[in-house]
């Protein structure tokens, strides 16, 4: 597992302040939510997280279960699973890794029932860039999930050493074309950890990961970052 002492790299520090949120789409968002709310339960049953990542994680829950309710759907599957292993975590009962394979199947599920290639696409680097955090935090902590056998070609059905060189290209424009340096920075660090990981195995092949929590906590901002970007790019669009 990728649990070895590494580069204690925070950018602007471990804390990062709140902004105001992007407005994304629903279907968006709820994909987001659902990739973050599992990255930060993968953390909390492994090592525990700060207290702002606590709120975080609960504003992660809270959001995901208003667009459901908001669209008419039950909370079953995921929602309800998730709750589940939170609930047990508080009362010293941690899940097994089976527990969390199911977690992260349900996970992909919900976000296949939500995804649509054509209008997500503007919104693809962002969703890519929280899956692939998502992944680090789940091979640091447990191993390789289940393949799932859904259609492929979607973020979240393509091998992540796949996934990130897209990705890059992606990112290509959106980063030369944004004001805010620390965007750019912060992308490289997260490349270099992502790129890091050995195809098929939880050990990377530096020998000198990045600590889970440092990647999970840049990924968030990152992502906070970039979803301000692409608002503001969608609405000079629309002018």
């Amino acid at each position: 597992m990728i649990r070895r002492i590494s580069h204690g790299l925070l950018l602007s520090g471990l804390v990062l302040g709140s902004c105001a949120q992007a407005a994304l789409p629903d279907n968006v968002q709820l994909q987001r939510d659902t990739l973050r709310s599992l990255t930060l339960t993968l953390q909390l049953q492994a090592e525990g997280m700060y207290s702002l990542q606590r709120k975080e994680l609960q504003q992660d829950m809270q959001q995901l279960q208003q667009l459901l309710t908001q669209a008419g759907h039950t909370h079953n599957g995921y929602p309800e699973t998730l709750k589940l292993t939170l609930s047990a975590l508080e009362k010293g009962h941690p899940p097994t890794t089976e527990d969390l394979d199911q977690l992260h199947e349900q996970a992909i599920i919900l976000i296949d029932n939500w995804h649509n290639p054509d209008t997500d696409a503007p919104y693809l680097p962002l969703l890519a860039a929280e899956y692939l955090a998502m992944r680090y935090a789940f091979s640091s902590y447990i191993g390789n999930p289940s393949p799932n056998s859904h259609e492929p070609g979607r973020y979240y059905t393509t091998d992540t050493h796949e996934l990130l060189p897209q990705l890059d290209q992606q990112l290509a424009d959106i980063l030369v074309g944004s004001d805010d340096n620390s965007l750019s920075a912060r992308w490289v660090m997260l490349h270099h950890a992502l790129s890091d990981t050995h195809d098929g195995w939880t050990r990377t092949r530096s020998g000198n990961a990045f600590a889970p929590i440092v990647l999970i906590r840049n990924a968030r901002a990152f992502g906070d970052q970039l979803s301000r970007v692409l608002d503001t790019s969608d609405n000079v669009a629309e002018q």
